[in-house]
């Protein structure tokens, strides 16, 4: 995953502490694009921020900072949303056929 991919949020489930950090979180089928990958060595995992959604800085151990999202909620994209939708869209006229 890059700044700019396309993702598809696979995981949307956040337990009930995260939930009160968070103002918004990514809903399992939708789609999104990254803004911003963040490395947390320390805890051995990568956050990525999302175009789509935007939350208040929360307070962490070195300041203030926006919530980041596990990246392992998302699957990467090869094509754009739209242009995966339309093509799931023709699949599926097909095979009603």
């Amino acid at each position: 995953m890059k700044v700019g991919s396309f993702v598809s949020c696979i995981d949307g489930k956040f337990t009930a502490e995260q939930l009160t950090k968070l103002k918004r979180t990514p809903i399992k089928g939708d789609y999104y694009t990254i803004r911003g990958i963040i490395d947390y060595p320390q805890y051995k995992r990568v956050g990525v921020r999302l175009e789509e959604i935007n939350n208040p800085e929360i307070k962490m151990v070195d300041g203030l900072h926006e919530p980041t999202f596990n990246q392992e909620r998302f699957r990467e994209l090869d094509i754009p949303p739209s242009l995966e939708i339309e093509i799931e869209n023709l699949i599926t006229e097909e095979i009603e056929i």
